[in-house]
């Protein structure tokens, strides 16, 4: 029996241990993965957790990428969830979060460090492209190569009581919140699962963008649908809106990728900032 994690559903059987990986020697993605730290007033956590089920063959098919520029004036928070269980999706929600990031420094420098919603939509753009070249072999696209993504950009400079424009953008049914005191507030609302999901490479069309006004002492949050979907009734707000109130340490925000679901094959991932200086939640 797994050790007691939070419980998120009311569970039909108990959770078990996931086993050891037992597939292809390399690579070997982890079952957890953690990133975060501090650029300007910015604090930022992020991780990863495969399902239950995923193992003993698969890994976690979600990735995320944290980053800032040198002079830490903008954090980028990129979120991914590779469609399907197969290894391509892994290797293409993986490869996503990386070239989001690195396209987005592209864009960010050659536009003067300006307009940050614009400079996110061309980050997409070319990682759309980047992933089609990538995914294909002896010409065709590998059919399984296939993620969402969720990218997000704040400045990383909050001023005690001001605000900051920031952008977020998506292609796909990973989603975007605002922290609020209770529950999470949707930058985008619910897509209909009937119509399939939209992801990269080839749905570049289906992207979606917001600029927010963002006040100091604000929290914006990227999920994969594994941890939190976009439904009204999402039974994990409430608990990640208490737990992401104030940043956790460390291991604190990897138990709550953990939360016990229902769910034992969608794997989960998550990145979050909060904007303006907050002490470091005990667990």
């Amino acid at each position: 029996m797994m050790s007691e994690n939070p419980t998120i559903d009311v569970m039909n059987r108990p959770l078990t241990e996931p086993g050891l990986y037992r597939g292809n020697a390399m690579p070997i993605p982890p079952l957890l993965a953690y990133d975060g730290g501090q650029a300007g007033s910015v604090t930022v956590r992020a991780g990863w957790a495969a399902a239950e089920r995923r193992r003993p063959v698969d890994n976690c098919n979600d990735s995320v990428t944290v980053w800032s520029d040198p002079e830490e004036t903008v954090v980028v928070l990129a979120v991914a969830d590779g469609v399907g269980a197969g290894e391509s999706a892994g290797r293409a929600a993986r490869a996503a979060t990386a070239l989001a990031a690195r396209a987005f420094h592209h864009h960010w420098h050659n536009a003067g460090r300006r307009d940050l919603e614009n400079v996110v939509r061309s980050a997409i753009g070319d990682l759309d492209a980047s992933l089609r070249q990538q995914g294909s072999r002896s010409g065709s696209l590998d059919p399984g190569y296939r993620t969402t993504v969720v990218l997000a950009a704040v400045p990383a400079v909050v001023q005690p009581g001001g605000s900051v424009r920031a952008a977020v953008g998506r292609v796909g049914d990973s989603m975007a919140w605002l922290v609020r005191p209770g529950g999470l507030e949707p930058v985008f609302g619910a897509r209909d699962p009937a119509g399939g999901t939209p992801a990269l490479p080839g749905h570049y069309q289906l992207l979606e963008s917001r600029s927010l006004v963002l006040s100091d002492g604000e929290v914006l949050a990227l999920t994969t649908d594994g941890l939190a979907a976009g439904g009204p009734e999402e039974r994990a707000a409430p608990y990640l809106a208490d737990m992401w109130a104030a940043p956790p340490a460390p291991l604190e925000f990897l138990r709550t990728l953990t939360v016990r679901r229902n769910d034992r094959d969608d794997d989960r991932a998550a990145a979050v900032a909060w904007l303006g200086h907050y002490e470091i939640r005990n667990a």
